[in-house]
């Protein structure tokens, strides 16, 4: 155990217009202009007589007579634990049934939740939250429990930060909150040591017979031992950096000032919990709706695996007037994607994913193609290809002649060069247009801005933003260089390069063989040869990224706040995501098949990351230390951006500019705010609503 090290699953993102903002009182909650959809009271004209309220939406639909939305799902959750994973998907039940301490408005701004107001100490150290009083914590069934107090935030941040607890979110609190990163190493240390003088080479942390714990540095074979035992220091879950003043005080103790801290609250990390169920649950809390309670707009109310699951509006949540949604009502069905066209059509169900075999028979047909609309590509994930310079893929695609080619700058800038994005992204998303999605740098266009100045403009990444990586001519410039160079290294052509794929994604499948293809046939069969392989197993993610079982892959990562740091994080000494660093001790052993040029490169990279993360003060500068950081990846063509997500079409009665928004966190996983209507949203009705959303936003 050299090191606690808390696994990176991401997800989900922030508005970037917001970054490093900084805000020390509360924002305002009113909106830029006026969605229309408020159910207001009954008004009264100047003759006495009540008017009707409005039950027309801003696209001009009818609400539904019940708002209630029915909807298929194919996967089940093996956990609803927010303070345990980091799936979006899993973080979906969450979002619904749990306040967290501030949420986005329907344009990104971020508003008060579960906190009425905040400030932040003058040294931006200390923020504190001051929480809504009458909010209750309910069990499935509706009944009142207790009251939500500032130490049910207290015991969610312990427990995250207990290693028994296995938290993938831990590190959202580690290295951010005062005594995070130690209470994690002591309690990871009391779960694997042993007793002092009975340890080996794989025991290198003992407890002696005072309870006090040491790691091992430096085996000495001879001996048998270790050379040097260094003590890991006690500490206790109370001097963690969060705390309870009284029952609506809360208070969290930063180790170093991050003026976007109020952006990462809305990750199920920071979240509140009930102390007594934490206690009594531990490693079970939140496996099913029966241990676990709720102070959300939603109340889980049933949960049955594989069968069903039904949100019940929280009718004393402290925002229900905006909680137009009376239920929820989700149906299992392992085909789910080929059944929910057609089960829309017969009104069973409330919404459905089009899939590209489909699209363009809805969209010739009178009547389905006024009930299928595209979603917006809000980037709340950024995709990229990345160079695995770990390899661990099999020996019949020979790793080692890999590990050659991807040393090479020279060789890494022809690929950079050569992958046309355009025609990917458009066998990715059949029927979009490539430029919906297509990015040059990694981190979003969009997200992040200081001053009005968008940060992909910052510094080195300006030239990005305004080009195209794909250059048939410089592609080849590059690799007529690499060429000799890599033959005199040991090459052997051709280079085979493995690029997964999982086996239930079509799309991603195709347009791994268009980049097959396409680069193939610009720098020559006889040198390069992009092997397709259709992963089947179970865990895609785990088997092919992480266990860096890859040469080439379509990687991605979604934000976890809303700063340019958190698009460094996938980067980071030890990740899983390009292995582009000097250690991993997270899924497999590290082989370090990197060259001494490619070594100094990391070095660089790190030096440049050190220096952005460190500036909180000056926000101009922090952008543009972090593009620094950004474009040098670029420019050693470490990694080749590709896309964002969304915009695929679907079939809805919904209006998702009704809901919440935001590039990063759980904030479009929420059903708030938005109404159930009579007939579906059409193509028409979206581009207006999405105009009219732009406009507000100042777009």
């Amino acid at each position: 155990m050299k090191k606690y090290v808390a696994l990176f699953l991401a997800v989900v993102m922030v508005l970037g217009c917001l970054a490093g903002c900084g805000k020390t009182e509360t924002p305002a909650t009113t909106t830029p202009v006026d969605t229309g959809t408020t159910e207001t009271p009954a008004a009264t004209d100047t003759t006495g007589t009540e008017t009707e309220v409005s039950n027309v939406g801003p696209d001009g639909r009818e609400f539904a007579d019940e708002q209630v939305y029915h909807a298929l799902y194919s996967s089940e959750v093996t956990t609803m634990n927010y303070l345990v994973s980091g799936s979006t998907y899993e973080l979906v039940v969450g979002a619904n049934t749990i306040d967290s301490l501030v949420e986005n408005d329907s344009y990104g701004n971020i508003v008060p939740c579960a906190a009425e107001s905040w400030e932040q100490s003058d040294d931006g150290l200390t923020w504190t939250f001051h929480l809504r009083q009458g909010q209750y914590w309910k069990d499935k069934d509706g009944n009142k429990m207790r009251e939500v107090t500032a130490n049910d935030y207290v015991a969610a941040a312990r427990y995250t930060c207990d290693s028994a607890m296995d938290c993938g979110n831990s590190y959202l609190m580690d290295g951010w909150l005062v005594n995070a990163t130690e209470i994690l190493e002591y309690t990871a240390a009391q779960m694997v040591a042993v007793p002092k003088g009975q340890e080996t080479e794989d025991d290198d942390v003992i407890v002696d017979e005072n309870g006090v714990f040491f790691e091992g540095w430096d085996w000495n074979e001879t001996a048998q031992t270790w050379d040097t035992w260094v003590e890991i220091p006690a500490v206790s879950f109370e001097e963690l950096g969060v705390e309870a003043l009284d029952d609506y005080t809360l208070v969290y103790h930063l180790v170093k000032p991050r003026p976007y801290f109020l952006t990462v609250l809305q990750f199920g990390t920071y979240w509140p919990a009930p102390a007594e169920q934490l206690e009594t649950y531990g490693a079970d809390y939140a496996i099913d709706n029966t241990n676990m309670w709720f102070n959300g707009a939603y109340i889980l109310s049933t949960f049955e695996p594989q069968q069903k699951r039904v949100y019940t509006k929280n009718e004393d949540n402290w925002d229900a007037e905006h909680i137009y949604i009376e239920r929820i009502e989700q149906t299992y069905n392992t085909e789910a994607a080929t059944l929910a066209p057609e089960l829309f059509l017969r009104g069973e169900i409330d919404g459905a994913d089009i899939s590209a075999a489909l699209i363009n028979d809805w969209l010739a047909d009178p009547e389905k193609s006024q009930m299928v609309c595209t979603s917006r590509v809000i980037g709340d994930y950024s995709y990229f290809f990345g160079f695995n310079f770990e390899p661990t893929f099999d020996e019949e695609y020979n790793p080692g002649n890999w590990t050659i080619a991807v040393n090479n700058e020279n060789f890494r800038q022809a690929m950079f060069h050569a992958i046309d994005r355009e025609k990917y992204v458009a066998a990715r998303f059949p029927g979009d247009a490539p430029s919906m999605h297509m990015i040059n740098t990694v981190t979003p266009v969009g997200f992040a801005s200081n001053e009005g100045k968008d940060y992909v403009y910052y510094g080195g990444l300006a030239k990005y933003t305004e080009g195209d990586s794909f250059d048939e001519a410089l592609a080849l410039e590059y690799f007529e260089k690499a060429i000799p160079e890599l033959e005199e290294a040991g090459i052997e052509w051709p280079i085979q390069i493995p690029m997964n794929f999982p086996a239930g994604s079509s799309d991603w499948g195709n347009a791994c063989v268009v980049l097959e293809q396409q680069v193939e046939d610009l720098l020559g069969a006889d040198y390069i040869d992009i092997v397709v392989v259709t992963y089947a197993g179970n865990s895609f993610l785990t088997e092919t990224r992480r266990a860096g079982n890859y040469a080439i892959q379509e990687l991605n990562w979604g934000a976890d706040f809303m700063d340019p740091e958190t698009w460094a994080d996938p980067f980071d000494r030890e990740n899983t995501y390009n292995f582009f660093c000097h250690d991993t001790e997270t899924y497999r052993v590290f082989q370090d098949t990197k060259t001494e040029e490619t070594n100094a490169l990391i070095d660089e990279y790190y030096a440049l990351t050190d220096y952005a993360r460190e500036c909180t003060k000056d926000m101009d500068e922090r952008f543009e230390a972090f593009a620094a950081a950004e474009s040098f990846y670029l420019d050693h063509a470490i990694v080749v951006p590709a896309f964002i997500s969304g915009g695929s079409y679907g079939a809805t009665k919904l209006n998702g500019f009704e809901g919440q928004f935001a590039m990063m966190g759980q904030s479009s996983s929420r059903y708030k705010g938005q109404h159930v209507y009579k007939t579906a949203m059409s193509q028409d009705m979206y581009d207006e609503q999405y105009e009219a959303w732009l406009e507000a936003m100042g777009q």
